[in-house]
Formats: C-alpha cells, sequence, structure tokens
C-alpha cells in the first residue's frame, strides 16, 4: 500500500486529528463484521468484510474501542510504523 494511497490519508488524519491514537493498542479482536462504522474510512463494516475491533488503554479505569475494516487497519498500521522509524 503506497504512501499516498487514500485510506493512508485517512490514517494520518485520523491519527492528526486524536480519532486514533499512533501507539499498538492492548487488545485486537477479529471477526465477521457487524454493520459498524469504520472508525477510519466512516463505512459500514459489511457481514461480508472482517472487522477488527481495537482496544486502547486510556488510563488505570479507562479503555477506548475502534472498530475497522482489515484493509483500513491495515493503512493505519503502516502510518503507525512509519511514524515509529521517522520515515
Amino acid at each position: 500500500m503506497e504512501y499516498d494511497d487514500p485510506l493512508r490519508q485517512h490514517a494520518r488524519h485520523a491519527i492528526e486529528t486524536g480519532r486514533l491514537p499512533a501507539v499498538r493498542p492492548a487488545r485486537t479482536w477479529a471477526g465477521k463484521g457487524t454493520g459498524a462504522s469504520c472508525l477510519l474510512c466512516a463505512l459500514a463494516i459489511s457481514a461480508d468484510d472482517v472487522e477488527l475491533e481495537l482496544e486502547f488503554i486510556e488510563t488505570t479505569t479507562a479503555s477506548r474501542c475502534c472498530r475497522v475494516h482489515s484493509q483500513c487497519f491495515t493503512a493505519w498500521d503502516l502510518e503507525c510504523r512509519r511514524r515509529a522509524t521517522g520515515s
């Protein structure tokens, strides 16, 4: 997936605006789509799609869950890695 791919652009924007953190989730689950909106692309995650649920620990008493398509997760993960390595 190239740097200028639209999903990578969405991922950068989600990180820059704080919708998704640029850190690895504490837990990740995957399964059949439930119809929830993808936090990255805002499209529904249909039953034909793989839905990933990402749990981020925000404080000792609070966590945050985000749902994304598998391909949106890949774009976000690539952006997180790019930021971590500075490339």
